[in-house]
């Protein structure tokens, strides 16, 4: 009786799916949710600039343009492209009925399904690295930069269990989604049963990608190919690999002690020297509307206040070797002169730099008489032996971590950080009752770091921060809106400009010199055609050391003129030793020559 039951309720469901409508609706169906979903993570992590629809169809467009939107290229992430893998595929299986033999069937939907999975995967993967990075994949340093830094970003951030599980549970729901769809797509569709109009337009589609193929080559790896290929993705990767490998084999014949050999150029005036670093400070600010307009004022309004304290500034904007994270290849390729934009390479010069001193800006100003100095404010510090390589690299004097600072006031966001404000005040005071040695402070700001929750508010005492409170403020960024990050960003620059601005006019001594720099763009909240500058301030009381930059682009002021980077980060050292020499070295010798691509490689 049961038998009968579920052989009557089974066969009728097999009927219906043998018909000649059903086949071919679950055949397209399957087709066009693995092909879309594959497309869906450059749609997601790009929504903010990209349109769900393709914008095709365009006023006064060119009919040429039209088509190469509809069969080419668009700049458009939408998910309506084509992958070239899923497409061939299917239509071999559809064309060719020996692969539906039981010995081959399992095999091949094997095949299928992996494709599927390891295609999506990188889909993810590519599209993390382009929105974060605003770089293509390479496998070479990504997964070194994964083994590095996931435990340090995990250390950073609190997760709940629950957000951990959700996560997992939604990865797991779409390797089953993926599986369920490939299986009914081979061997669950009788394929003998797809209409004429579904072979041919599969036919059509499969010539579609080998032409593409055949004619596209190696831009089929590109998000804005509208044919997509999973094998020129990871052709194309691979190659990156090897070369990024034989570029990074190749930084010890890099000329280091030649260029930046500055032997016989000594300072007379030694004046005080603060590097900062502002953490995410991009020229965003300056490209999207909604930053624009209160930013401009407030550099208009700290830019009188300086004037009026007898401070001169001068301002570019300069191209950074990294966007939207990676704050230590930004800052060693200015203190190093030589661009530093991929991991293995920083890894690189910090694994030959550990018994030997690199010629950087640290090493001049220390052959000068000069201390150097460093500052880092995480409340999750590295363990001594890491944090031993990293002293050991920059051959710093003394390096003053979280722990030197007593603080047991409120902490922000990423770290969690104590107030940049008490930071800097901090160390300040530690260095100047230590000795009345010129110094070079580099110190990298903290609280306009992402996830860009709110920030303190600027004190009149800093000392009052420290307020035994000992409360940890940690960020649920789920929690925060893109709205209110944008929100939170520019009022975490504002605090850092402000108090940056009140320190120089209190605290700083009539011969310092301050340079303030950005590390690179807020990621997530920039457009990728805002580009890779960020603002560089020179900021001093000598104004004939101020006035001097302008020969490079810089213009007078906080503000800048033209949206043109007027320098490369890699640039930035052979400049400021140039200028530093002109105004206070000894008159009448030659000036060590600008370089504004640092060190290269002749082939690069």
């Amino acid at each position: 009786m049961t038998t009968r039951f579920f052989t009557s309720t089974i066969q009728p469901l097999r009927i219906r799916l043998s018909s000649a409508v059903h086949p071919n609706l679950y055949f397209w169906t399957g087709f066009l949710l693995l092909n879309f979903l594959l497309f869906l993570p450059a749609y997601l992590l790009n929504r903010e600039t990209s349109a769900f629809l393709p914008p095709i169809f365009e006023r006064a467009a060119e009919p040429s343009v039209t088509v190469r939107k509809l069969f080419s290229w668009r700049n458009n992430l939408d998910i309506f492209r084509l992958n070239i893998e899923i497409t061939l595929l299917l239509a071999i299986w559809a064309f060719l009925p020996w692969l539906r033999r039981p010995r081959l069937r399992g095999f091949y939907r094997l095949l299928f399904t992996s494709v599927t999975i390891v295609g999506l995967a990188y889909a993810i993967y590519e599209n993390l690295i382009v929105s974060i990075y605003q770089e293509d994949p390479v496998f070479y340093a990504h997964f070194q930069l994964a083994v590095d830094g996931l435990d340090f970003v995990w250390k950073h951030l609190t997760v709940s269990s629950l957000t951990l599980g959700a996560a997992i549970l939604a990865i797991a729901a779409t390797i089953a989604l993926l599986a369920l769809w490939a299986r009914i797509l081979i061997g669950g569709i009788p394929v003998n049963h797809l209409n004429r109009g579904t072979r041919i337009l599969l036919a059509f589609l499969a010539c579609l990608s080998i032409l593409a193929a055949l004619s596209s080559g190696k831009t089929l790896s590109s998000p804005k190919s509208i044919a997509s290929s999973l094998v020129a993705k990871l052709g194309k990767n691979t190659a990156d690999s090897i070369a990024l490998y034989q570029r990074v084999r190749a930084v010890d014949d890099l000329p280091f002690y030649q260029a930046y050999n500055y032997t016989g150029h000594d300072l007379l005036g030694k004046p005080n020297i603060y590097l900062i670093f502002i953490e995410s400070y991009g020229s965003t600010l300056y490209s999207q509307e909604r930053f624009t307009d209160s930013y401009t004022k407030l550099l208009g309004d700290l830019t009188t206040e300086l004037e009026n304290g007898g401070w001169f500034a001068a301002t570019a904007l300069s191209e950074s070797p990294t966007w939207g994270g990676g704050s230590w290849m930004a800052y060693t390729t200015a203190l190093f002169g030589m661009r530093v934009d991929s991991h293995p390479q920083y890894l690189a010069l910090q694994e030959r730099f550990q018994e030997e001193s690199y010629p950087d800006l640290g090493s001049y100003m220390q052959s000068q008489g000069y201390r150097y100095l460093r500052a880092t404010s995480l409340a999750v510090e590295l363990d001594d032996e890491e944090w031993h390589q990293y002293k050991d690299f920059f051959g710093v004097d003394s390096w003053i971590r979280y722990s030197d600072l007593d603080y047991q006031g409120m902490h922000y966001g990423w770290g969690p950080s104590p107030p940049d404000q008490y930071v800097l005040h901090a160390i300040d005071q530690d260095i100047k009752g230590e000795s009345d040695q010129p110094f070079l402070l580099f110190w990298i700001t903290q609280n306009s770091h992402y996830p860009w929750r709110k920030v303190p508010k600027v004190v009149d005492d800093w000392r009052a921060m420290n307020d035994g409170n000992a409360v940890v403020t940690v960020f649920k960024d789920e929690s925060t809106s893109l709205i209110e990050k944008r929100e939170n960003y520019l009022e975490a620059i504002i605090y850092e400009l402000s108090f940056l601005k009140a320190f120089i006019l209190n605290e700083a001594g009539d011969n310092d010199i301050f340079v303030l720099i950005g590390d690179h763009q807020p990621g997530y909240i920039t457009r990728r055609s805002d580009g890779f500058d960020t603002p560089l301030h020179i900021i001093s009381k000598d104004r004939a050391f101020v006035r001097s930059f302008a020969e490079y682009g810089f213009d007078p002021g906080l503000k800048v003129q033209d949206p043109l980077p007027a320098m490369r980060h890699e640039g930035f050292y052979s400049l400021f030793i140039r200028v530093l020499l002109q105004q206070y070295g000894q008159g009448g010798s030659k000036l060590p020559e600008y370089l504004p691509h640092g060190i290269q490689l002749e082939n690069h």
